[in-house]
């Protein structure tokens, strides 16, 4: 895997981002990073950690099946964490996801375990798909609406190498803040039930000390993708989250164009 880091207090690339260069740009546009009072939805990013061939996971799993048609992908991100068992075998097991729900989750590991913006909302359990479907709709429900001071633009790219990434991410409103960290998540749909966006490769976190108001930042991840079975049914999605070694929100997310 090959990580590179920039720094810029350039706009984005293509956000510009929505705009051309550096000048002529009025400074309250609320896309522009430069803008103080600057900010833009926030992109809810649901993670669901399971293992199918345990009992409860089954449920989970369709409950987000229910979800999906409900939310945008712009508003909603539902990704499936596939963990590996020493007692029941699931060949979608990821050890990197496990990686992920460590450092997420610190204690009472089990599955199905839902989180949402990372350790902002967590939801355990489901003993029937309905019920889990309700719990996960109030949670997002409760979440919708709210601004992010961060916005990221990723683009991604296949070949027979693996997946790139390109990521450029900028800080709005008009204060700094660190630590913060840029992780890819890259999904494939089985075509499924159950089985829409399972995880197939989370890259190692890329941490900043910290980033100033209107400053964006860019970082390019690029791995193998062996386990990959169609790579026209993969897609990336680009988060932004707190530096804290635990208790990581998710500050923003979105998807690799």
């Amino acid at each position: 895997m090959k990580i590179t880091v920039r720094s810029s207090c350039l706009p984005l690339w293509g956000l510009a981002l929505l705009l051309a260069g550096c000048g002529g740009l009025e400074r309250t546009n609320p896309l522009d990073p430069r803008n103080p009072a600057s900010a833009r939805p926030r992109v809810i990013l649901l993670e669901a950690f399971v293992n199918d061939a345990t009992p409860y996971s089954p449920f989970a799993l369709a409950a987000l099946d229910s979800l999906r048609p409900a939310y945008p992908l712009d508003q909603v991100i539902i990704v499936e964490h596939h963990l590996p068992s020493t007692k029941f075998h699931d060949p979608y097991a990821l050890p990197e996801s496990a990686d992920r729900y460590r450092s997420l989750a610190a204690a009472d590991h089990a599955v199905p375990d839902v989180l949402v913006n990372g350790s902002a909302i967590r939801l355990q359990g489901a003993s029937r798909a309905a019920t889990a479907a309700l719990r996960y709709r109030t949670a997002l429900q409760n979440e919708l609406g709210r601004i992010a001071h961060f916005t990221i633009e990723a683009k991604q790219s296949f070949s027979a190498a693996g997946v790139a990434i390109e990521v450029a991410v900028a800080r709005l409103g008009n204060s700094a803040f660190g630590p913060f960290a840029l992780r890819a998540l890259v999904w494939e749909d089985l075509a499924l039930a159950g089985h829409h966006q399972v995880v197939r490769k989370v890259f190692a976190p890329q941490s900043f000390n910290g980033i100033a108001a209107g400053e964006s930042k860019r970082v390019r991840f690029s791995a193998a993708l062996p386990e990959v079975r169609d790579p026209g049914r993969v897609q990336a999605v680009v988060i932004v989250e707190t530096g804290a070694s635990l208790n990581k929100e998710v500050l923003q997310a979105v998807l690799a164009e």
